[in-house]
């Protein structure tokens, strides 16, 4: 596999879903244990991207295998359907990705604590669950949910355990508005695919509900990790200094009003996507500010 095909196939918008969870959680660790051990910080970061570029590998060969991808599909790397890579190869790249990134996870469990042995096994079998099996989540109607759970709070309390050395309760809330956030750009990518999904027996939240109420199941996904902040704030489980992600609010309402738009919803996963960054680089902010 040449470099860029690797960069193509890695999806690299998709990869700040990662960087965001990594970001809150370090911040957590700083804010909440008042210990950063940055080496283990910088170590999670890196099994994070393996993990996730090895599950976009993944989702791609299975993709390919059950003849749901085209050169024309949108949002994929498209190295295997184009005859430039074959689907073995791409298969046996993120085995290698997930194994790497099992070695640096047992510098984590040995150093640091047996727990993340457990969240990192979690993590690498929802890669083969969600895009894999004989009815992949991916497919299903619960493919949100379980980016919630992985991307918000598994890998943010991951992220402090790592970090810190223990999970804080303040954890627990702040992966709430991430992880409603990063089940927002899955929600856009599947509004987006409705058509095409639902042509291949898909049953995602917008082929089961049709389009506009799948508009109004994201827009209620993106104002509810507004809430969980403001509510969060109000009720000192986070910080008063959160409510600095209100700032991201106006990027939030344009987001939406261009995914109502057909036009804007080619671009859903971008879009989604600078919303979930924005706001999660707030949230870190304000957690960190004394």
């Amino acid at each position: 596999m040449t470099f860029k095909a690797f960069i193509r196939v890695s999806r690299p918008p998709t990869l700040a879903a990662t960087v965001v969870p990594m970001l809150v959680g370090g911040a957590l660790a700083w804010r909440t244990l008042h210990v950063m051990d940055w080496w283990a910080w910088l170590d999670i970061i890196c099994i994070g991207f393996l993990m996730q570029i090895g599950a976009n590998m993944l989702n791609e060969y299975y993709d390919y295998v059950k003849g749901l991808d085209t050169e024309e599909s949108l949002g994929i790397g498209g190295i295997i359907v184009s005859g430039e890579v074959p689907a073995k190869t791409v298969w046996y790249w993120a085995m290698a990705l997930y194994g790497l990134a099992l070695v640096l996870g047992l510098m984590l469990v040995i150093f640091r604590d047996p727990w993340l042995l457990l969240m990192g096994f979690l993590a690498i079998g929802a890669g083969f669950l969600y895009a894999g099996g004989p009815l992949p989540i991916s497919a299903t109607p619960f493919g949100e949910f379980f980016v919630f759970m992985i991307m918000g709070p598994l890998e943010i309390t991951a992220t402090e355990l790592a970090a810190g050395g223990r999970i804080t309760p303040m954890a627990w809330i702040a992966s709430l508005p991430v992880g409603f956030l990063v089940a927002g750009i899955l929600l856009g990518n599947n509004l987006r695919d409705r058509i095409k999904d639902g042509g291949y027996g898909r049953r995602t939240i917008p082929v089961v509900l049709g389009h506009q109420k799948g508009f109004w199941v994201i827009t209620g996904v993106v104002l509810a990790a507004f809430t969980a902040v403001v509510i969060g704030a109000l009720t000192r489980h986070l910080p008063l200094t959160t409510l600095v992600v209100l700032l991201a609010l106006p990027l939030a309402l344009s987001t939406l009003r261009q995914l109502g738009r057909q036009e804007g919803l080619k671009k859903a996963v971008p879009l989604m996507g600078r919303l979930h960054v924005l706001t999660g680089l707030l949230l870190a902010i304000g957690i960190l500010i004394p």
